[in-house]
């Protein structure tokens, strides 16, 4: 008894702690994330693992934008690839052109997300598989536009050292730098997570969810589609090309032939699989379906190891279809459960079923 009374008392002080100071949770998060680097120049992980983790933190930014659209909206896109490379590659492009890295960035969000906001407008005429095939048809035209014009630089666009506010240079070809753009990477991420939590908890992302449920029902209580379909693939699309700006922020380098629809299914894969209106569970699928394969499973399986994703994906769409974030809800059902349990009988009573 005085177990449970030991993990109320601390679940309750927790729970009060992060009531009374919104941003904690994300804050300590931070800090965890914080903690990757640190290990990287103590050698207790590799520069190779370091990457991993650079990319799950960049692609889970794409699929907090896919999350926003599926999660929320109802809708479906498998064109993520395609602008998280227009992100990418367009930054690049802005600083070949003399655009200092931070103006470079902002004009590759406001062209991509222009272009979002018109694939919204389409979607207004599709619905289902049609506004899938169509969004595919979108990041495949954006694929052949990237290795075929020759703005885009052929096989790659090298961007070298990146300046911020126009004096700090940093090189990811130094171990010690690198390891600020990851921190700074890490950053970012935590303050998209932020800006969505702000946007879901609002009067658009209520209306997101209405429209998300019933376009009819959702209509008759004054949304507009127009609107606000609009604005889902706007903000998915800004989610998305902010992710490949990350990219070539860290990476200094972008191929132009990796934003295939592969990469479209896999940040679809971390959404189901991290959990639908998630945002920490976002992170956590972006670190199952690519993390868990390229740090642990690739060594002992080789190439095998990516089987482990598609088995998981069938597995959460069969058992647990609100997504492995959604863990935890169930681990404290089954706590107060077993506490029941436990109180019925040392009071002379029959357990509760």
């Amino acid at each position: 008894m005085k177990v449970f009374n030991t993990l109320d008392t601390v679940f309750n002080a927790l729970g009060r702690f992060f009531k009374n100071v919104p941003y904690a949770g994300y804050g300590l998060f931070l800090l965890l994330l914080w903690l990757i680097p640190l290990f990287h120049s103590v050698d207790v992980i590799s520069s190779g693992q370091l990457g991993i983790f650079a990319y799950i933190v960049v692609i889970t930014v794409a699929a907090l934008g896919l999350n926003i659209l599926l999660g929320f909206s109802g809708l479906i896109s498998l064109g993520t690839a395609g602008f998280v490379g227009a992100g990418a590659l367009g930054v690049g492009v802005f600083l070949d052109l003399g655009l200092p890295f931070e103006l470079a960035a902002i004009a590759t969000l406001i062209v991509s997300t222009a272009l979002g906001a018109l694939i919204g407008l389409f979607s207004l005429k599709v619905e289902g598989i049609y506004l899938a095939i169509a969004t595919l048809f979108v990041g495949e035209i954006l694929r052949q536009i990237f290795t075929t014009v020759p703005i885009f630089g052929g096989q790659s666009i090298m961007i070298g050292s990146v300046t911020l506010f126009g004096f700090i240079e940093l090189s990811t070809f130094s171990q010690s730098e690198r390891r600020v753009l990851f921190a700074i990477i890490a950053a970012l991420l935590v303050g998209m997570m932020i800006l969505m939590q702000h946007i879901v908890k609002s009067k658009t992302g209520r209306a997101l969810l209405a429209m998300s449920r019933s376009s009819s029902a959702a209509q008759a209580m004054g949304v507009s589609l127009l609107k606000y379909r609009l604005m889902a693939f706007s903000l998915a699309t800004f989610f998305a090309t902010f992710s490949g700006i990350m990219y070539a922020l860290y990476n200094q380098s972008v191929p132009t032939t990796q934003w295939t629809l592969d990469l479209s299914l896999f940040v679809i894969a971390m959404v189901v699989v991290g959990g639908y209106k998630s945002i920490y569970g976002t992170f956590i699928g972006a670190f199952i379906i690519y993390g868990i394969p390229n740090l642990y499973l690739k060594d002992l399986f080789g190439d095998v190891s990516y089987i482990f994703s598609g088995l998981l994906i069938i597995l959460v769409i069969l058992f647990y279809q609100n997504g492995v974030a959604y863990l935890a809800v169930d681990i404290r059902l089954l706590y107060a459960k077993l506490k029941r349990r436990i109180h019925g009988g040392s009071h002379g009573k029959a357990p509760l079923d």
